[in-house]
């Protein structure tokens, strides 16, 4: 499905009200049935399991604001396909209790329907946001795709175009990725992850949002050689036992991944059964850019037995 312009113009705007210190337009969003949920553990964070409808929106928005403030926020991508929207949102969070600072990002996954939202989970390093609020670390953030890294199509080779055509190529291009990807993940929940791999372009990067001290895979690297590296540890780590996609957000070089998932710790035999995002950017078949977001903090604690 296409980007519908008219969505992606009203979160912009939700977003930048939000900013504002008004939540008032994204609660106007919710629907009556409509759900929001945070991932992280509710022992950690007593927000974050779902909250349903306006008012639970407003409950659980009205807790982070007496624990948090932002004292900048912005959003640094937004992919919208049909009535799906994944944006990477963040910030200077400052802890209200200790007022120390740090740098956040967010993945927030938001499924429409009817003009409403009926689902919003919001995902980021939740155990380094625990390490954090006891003064033992920060949270890592996403490695965006600076301007220099990703260039789309030089102006030579769509000056030519007109607006409309311009639109159906970045539509067709959006529609290869996402048959390209579901592919490779086909492949993957069946235990062979080569499909998947062998798309890295040479110069990729690839990030786990997530810190070392947690996970071995954890942070980003760079060049195919390293992320190669990277996937070997994982798979040093933990047996697949589950890897089922819920939906895919497409929209011109870049695709969201929601997945349900399940990988068993070696070391322990614990099963970690968490929902987790991907989100690649593409160029001409190939990924150049994979950042990764899931519940650290319930994932660790699930492997850990904790």
């Amino acid at each position: 499905m296409a980007s519908d312009p008219d969505l992606l113009a009203c979160m912009r705007s939700a977003y930048a009200a939000y900013d504002q210190g008004d939540a008032g337009p994204l609660l106007d969003l919710f629907a009556e049935d409509g759900v929001i949920r945070f991932t992280a553990p509710e022992s950690f964070l007593h927000f974050a399991g779902p909250s349903s409808g306006p008012e639970g929106a407003r409950e659980a928005l009205t807790a982070i604001s007496k624990m948090f403030a932002w004292e900048n926020y912005q959003i640094y991508e937004m992919l919208v396909d049909g009535e799906s929207v994944f944006a990477i949102t963040g910030g200077m969070l400052r802890h209200k209790e200790t007022d120390q600072r740090t740098e956040v990002q967010l993945g927030d996954l938001i499924r429409f329907k009817e003009g409403r939202i009926v689902e919003f989970v919001e995902f980021f390093d939740s155990a380094g946001l625990r390490a954090w609020m006891n003064r033992d670390g920060t949270p890592s953030c996403a490695q965006l795709c600076s301007a220099g890294q990703c260039k789309p199509r030089t102006p030579q080779q769509t000056s030519s175009l007109s607006k409309s055509a311009l639109v159906e190529l970045e539509r067709t291009a959006s529609a290869a990725n996402k048959a390209l990807l579901s592919r490779c993940y086909d492949a993957y929940a069946d235990s062979d992850p080569q499909p998947l791999v062998s798309l890295f372009d040479d110069e990729a990067s690839y990030n786990s949002v997530a810190r070392c001290t947690e996970f071995s895979f954890a942070g980003p690297c760079h060049g195919r050689s390293a992320v190669l590296d990277n996937i070997a540890r994982i798979h040093a780590d933990y047996d697949l036992e589950k890897y089922a996609i819920n939906h895919m957000i497409a929209q011109d070089d870049m695709v969201a991944v929601h997945a349900d998932v399940g990988f068993r710790y070696k070391s322990t035999g614990n099963l970690v059964a968490i929902d987790k995002v991907d989100l690649f950017r593409m160029r001409d078949g190939k990924i150049i850019e994979f950042n990764e977001f899931f519940d650290t903090a319930s994932a660790y604690d699930m492997r850990e037995g904790a």
